[in-house]
């Protein structure tokens, strides 16, 4: 498992990285393919003022190798698709172009659950995803329902702690 340091990102700085990253092809579902660089810093200006959401860049010996947004699912509107228990953390990563996704996922993980109160991680990637899908199974998420956020058909996935410890990492 890589050694991975979490900074907050600073929209200011880390947009026009962000937007490298979210309009390659495979950024589609990341919903940001279309933004242009002060456009996506404007959403990162607003997710840092909100109170329950967070978002990182995941870095390994100073090297950017991913975006992790974390929430509150209480407080978003996944609270709507999802029975909602105490401990869940929302999650949604971005790997960089050239990382190994299932060893920075790995290290992700490690982090989100070295928190004693996160219990369970909560994703919902997009249905349509088969990609992400069948890493998240990878990872070990168990999948669940599908929903509907917005207008996001989406694919609920869930990774207990319990299963966690469990994965031979």
């Amino acid at each position: 498992m890589p050694d991975l340091t979490f900074r907050p990102l600073r929209p200011e700085d880390d947009a026009p990285l962000v937007h490298a990253w979210a309009t390659e092809p495979r950024g589609r579902f990341w919903g940001m393919a279309d933004k242009t660089v002060e456009e996506i810093r404007g959403i990162y200006a607003f997710v840092d003022s909100l109170e329950a959401h967070w978002a990182w860049i995941v870095e390994q010996d100073g090297r950017p190798v991913a975006l992790l947004q974390t929430y509150e699912p209480e407080h978003d509107p996944i609270a709507e698709a999802y029975e909602v228990r105490p401990g869940d953390l929302g999650a949604h990563v971005f790997v960089a172009p050239g990382e190994d996704p299932l060893a920075v996922g790995a290290g992700i993980f490690a982090w989100a659950f070295a928190d004693p109160e996160v219990t369970r991680l909560v994703g919902e990637p997009d249905a349509a995803n088969r990609a992400i899908l069948t890493r998240l199974e990878q990872t070990g998420f168990e999948l669940g329902e599908q929903v509907t956020i917005g207008d996001k058909t989406a694919r609920m996935a869930y990774l207990a702690r319990e299963r966690w410890q469990a994965l031979p990492i």
